[in-house]
């Protein structure tokens, strides 16, 4: 029997400031996405839904190098153990859409019942890093 794919939740987290203080990778901005997602699918029970999470996909990050960024964020969200899919996509202004679409394809097919589609840069953070290396540390 097909399920149908429903969207639950959506979380987005902008840093704009360029402090270095303020730094945040993008592992920590997904993850407080991810949180933010949670919380509007289901604010009472943001637990319950999170631990029935099993497939994360994640566009491929361009300012911070990742060995397994679905693997990291599985395993900061206390889920690795129900994950069932996993999947870093390559650069691109399509890749959002296509991970989507794969997504709602596994819901539909009964292979995975939450799933977490997500991505997130650090250019701010970046950028105030090299400011602050070059204008502190002389590089």
């Amino acid at each position: 029997m097909a399920e149908t794919p429903v969207i639950i939740g959506v979380g987005d987290i902008k840093n704009r400031s360029t402090a270095v203080a303020d730094a945040k990778e993008p592992a920590t901005l997904i993850l407080e996405a991810i949180a933010s997602a949670l919380i509007d699918a289901s604010p009472s029970a943001d637990s319950d839904l999170k631990s029935m999470v099993d497939s994360i996909d994640v566009v491929r990050t361009w300012t911070w190098p990742y060995p397994d960024l679905p693997g990291l964020l599985a395993e900061k969200l206390g889920v690795d153990k129900n994950i069932k899919w996993k999947r870093c996509s390559e650069h691109g202004g399509d890749k959002p859409g296509k991970l989507f679409d794969q997504a709602a394809k596994r819901v539909a097919k009964g292979d995975c019942k939450v799933v977490v589609v997500t991505g997130g840069e650090a250019l701010a953070s970046r950028a105030s890093f090299h400011t602050y290396r070059a204008a502190y540390l002389g590089h």
